[in-house]
């Protein structure tokens, strides 16, 4: 991937955090939701996103890449966010994904963060 070339350098900070017992700890939250797309009884993406926050993962199995998962799972984290009374969504993209988002409507949000892992981050944001 073009954010971390498979470098453990940048991939295993990014990753520490990414436990079973975070993850659980995360889920519990209030104020937010979580969306699984599931095709043909298979895991293909992932979603959250908070109603103070913006979007907080957008994860798609490379088996299910470029069929609509992630564009299906931000319109139903987008929707959710309406229902929570929110106008806006605002999100962090890698560089991988910016244009992506950018097709969804979301437009820049400040100046690109370097991540203490060594990714290259973009705040984002899409009226909703």
């Amino acid at each position: 991937m073009a954010d971390h070339n498979n470098d453990p350098q940048i991939l295993d900070p990014w990753l520490a955090n990414k436990t079973p017992e975070n993850l659980q700890a995360w889920i519990a939250r209030a104020g937010q939701t979580y969306r699984v797309a599931v095709i043909d009884d298979q895991i293909a993406g992932v979603g959250a996103v908070s109603a103070t926050e913006g979007a907080l993962l957008n994860y798609v199995s490379p088996n299910f890449q470029y069929c609509g998962v992630s564009k299906a799972l931000m319109a139903a984290l987008e929707d959710w966010l309406k229902e929570q009374g929110q106008v806006v969504c605002h999100l962090t993209s890698t560089a991988t994904a910016r244009q992506f988002y950018k097709t969804l409507g979301y437009l820049p949000d400040g100046e690109p963060v370097m991540r203490r892992s060594g990714m290259l981050t973009f705040p984002m944001k899409k009226l909703l």
